[in-house]
Formats: structure tokens, C-alpha cells, sequence
């Protein structure tokens, strides 16, 4: 053993990972001048907003959120890539935390797409009032939930330059979403008619039935409930179906998360799509378990020139929801393992929305 240890082949391995961990943690820090900032929603915001070291005023990007509530802190590793790309090309970044996560306290389960839509706009009116940031050039990148938004966001702002949307859709949330149930259970063994007969009707009549409340509070203890509780009850005593469908009745009725829920699951991007017109790059990802790829593209091919809109579309065929490298899942890749060029592609679309040529 002390002979191995002495050896060559010992250490030279572990060197070189040392080496290659630390040009990581390397790139991975914040580059630019950072400056922590809070702003007001109905919460405060906490964020960064960097800037390139040349003086300004900089043409400037948003980079919002993913879904999920515990894990979208402004300096999470994805924030500090692609806003390190854009930092590069000449852009001011703007970076925060969503509501949910870091300290804001906030309960992940009652909070509304229409409050998300309000913590971005408060971003946008942030950058709005800073003199150094070009008021004629300010984007959006929407990931994956908040490209969902970046529609209506444009359509409130009225002066947006460009929308960046990776992995999103402009779909409602009920024919987005029912892709990625229909993929988890072909994961989970269930059949295709298994799927179509059993699983897909009750999700949504399930949903249906949030968006009614929501609408119709008389709607919360009547016969639908009955009628719903009957085929989860039924569901959850299958044997197979039981994985799935895990309780066997619907939660005790709060009107406050019942509210949240319907307004959500009635979310709808198209009517401000339809109305908005700035430059749209939709980045997709082609084996994506959570965003229907093909039919996210099929319909914008369509509805770009149906409606003469300025929509460029890019899919990796061979990638995952993260656009990672060979379909790969998430998990530590950040920043080394994305599609190859992808950073360089949405840096370049962005510089040549503004004018500007890429370094």
C-alpha cells in the first residue's frame, strides 16, 4: 500500500480531478460587477444584478426561474452559466430568487402564476429605473415554468426587445403538464391503454374540477367531488394503478389552495402570445419528458405564420429537459456538459436581436 502511494499512478489521477474540479468551481463563480439588490413585489426580492465591467449603459437580460420552490435560488449553478454567457457578449444580468425558495417563506402550494408573473414584472420595473442599463434593449429568458409567462410579461411591459424560452411552452398548463403524467407512468410500467382509458380522464377530470371551484366555490362540495372521490378511491385499491393515484380522495377543502390551484391549472399563455410582437427563440430539447417537444413545435411553426410572428425555433434532438449531453437527466453537469454551442446559439440570437455584434 505505501508503494501505491508513493507511485505515480496514485496521485497523477487525483491531481488532474483537483485541477478539474477547481476550473469549475472557477467558472462557475459570478463574473462581471455584482451588485446584491432587493426589490418589491407583494414580498420583497432578493437578486443580483451584474454588470460587464465596460461602462454603459449595457443592453441587459432576466434570467427567471424553473419550476419547484426549494431550489431556485438566485446563485444556484444555472444562474451563474448562463449569466456568465451573457456577460461575455456585453449584457447586464439580472438574477433572482423565486418565491418559495431561499428566505422569502413563503408556501410553495398556495402561491399563483399570477403572483410569478408579478415578481417578473417587478424585475423588468427594477431594471426600468436603473441609468445605466439600455431602456431600448432589455430580454427575457423564460426555463421551462416561466417561459409559460414571458407572453404575458412582454404583453404588460410593452417595450421588451426579445423573449428567450428554453424548454417551454405555449400551451395551457393542462396540455402541458398531461405529457409529462403520461411519460412518468410509460415509466412506471402502465400501457398505453392503460394510460389513455384510465390514468389521463381522471388527471383531468381531477384538474377540471380545481379550475370549476375556482370559478364557482358552490362547485368545492357538490356531486363532482362525490363523483371524483369515487374513482380515486376505486384507483387507489388497484393494484397496479395504486402507484399513481396514491390517495384516495381529495384534500379537505381550503379555499385558499383550492383557488391557487384552479388559477394555475387554467393558466394560458396563447392570448398574449397572439398579441405580442418581438423577437420569440424557442430552445427545445427532443426526448424532453416534461414539455411536449413535437407538438410544442408543430403548433409554432404553424402560428408563426399564420400570424406573421418572429419566432426562430432550435431543438437538440438528442437531449433531455436540462439539454444536456446524451439525453442525460439533471444532476451535476451544469455548465460542462450542455449541448455543444447551446450557450454560444442563445448569446448570439440575443446580440443580433440588439444589433450588436458577438465577441
Amino acid at each position: 500500500m505505501k508503494k501505491l502511494i508513493k507511485s505515480k499512478w496514485f496521485w497523477s489521477p487525483l491531481i488532474i480531478l483537483g485541477i478539474l474540479i477547481g476550473f469549475y468551481f472557477y467558472k462557475a463563480q459570478f463574473k462581471g460587477v455584482k451588485q446584491p439588490i432587493i426589490f418589491n413585489s407583494d414580498i420583497k426580492l432578493q437578486g443580483l444584478l451584474l454588470k460587464p465591467k465596460s461602462s454603459g449603459p449595457h443592453p441587459a437580460i432576466i434570467l427567471l426561474h424553473g419550476a419547484g420552490g426549494n431550489n431556485q435560488h438566485y446563485d444556484k449553478a444555472f444562474f451563474r452559466f448562463h449569466a456568465n454567457a451573457f456577460l461575455k457578449k456585453g449584457f447586464a444580468v439580472l438574477v433572482y430568487t423565486k418565491r418559495g425558495s431561499g428566505n422569502n417563506d413563503i408556501n410553495y402550494d398556495i402561491f399563483t402564476y399570477k403572483q410569478l408573473v408579478n415578481d417578473a414584472n417587478a424585475a423588468i420595473n427594477f431594471l426600468r429605473e436603473q441609468k445605466d442599463i439600455d431602456q431600448n434593449n432589455i430580454g427575457l429568458m423564460g426555463v421551462s415554468e416561466s417561459g409559460w409567462f414571458t407572453p404575458e410579461l412582454a404583453y404588460l411591459d410593452g417595450r421588451l426587445k426579445f423573449i428567450i424560452n428554453r424548454v417551454s411552452s405555449p400551451f395551457t398548463f393542462t396540455k402541458t403538464v398531461i405529457h409529462e403524467v403520461k411519460m412518468d407512468a410509460f415509466k412506471d410500467g402502465f400501457t398505453e391503454s392503460e394510460i389513455e382509458q384510465d390514468i389521463v380522464p381522471l388527471t383531468k377530470q381531477i384538474w377540471q374540477y380545481y379550475m370549476d371551484v375556482a370559478n364557482d366555490t358552490i362547485v368545492a362540495l357538490g356531486p363532482e367531488r362525490d363523483a371524483i372521490n369515487k374513482k380515486l378511491k376505486a384507483a387507489n385499491n388497484h393494484e397496479r394503478l395504486s402507484k399513481l393515484f396514491k390517495y384516495d380522495q381529495l384534500e379537505p377543502y381550503d379555499s385558499i389552495t383550492y383557488e391557487a390551484r384552479g388559477q394555475n391549472f387554467a393558466y394560458d399563455p396563447l392570448p398574449f402570445l397572439e398579441h405580442i410582437n418581438l423577437p420569440m427563440f424557442y430552445v427545445m430539447a427532443g426526448e424532453d419528458i416534461n414539455i411536449p417537444t413535437h407538438d410544442v413545435v408543430e403548433f409554432l411553426e404553424k402560428f408563426k405564420e399564420t400570424n406573421n410572428k418572429d419566432i426562430t425555433i432550435k431543438v437538440y434532438p438528442n437531449s433531455s429537459h436540462y439539454l444536456f449531453k446524451w439525453g442525460l437527466e439533471d444532476g451535476p453537469y451544469e455548465g460542462w456538459l450542455y449541448q455543444s454551442g447551446y450557450l454560444d446559439t442563445i448569446t448570439n440570437w440575443a446580440i443580433n436581436q440588439i444589433k450588436l455584434s458577438p465577441n
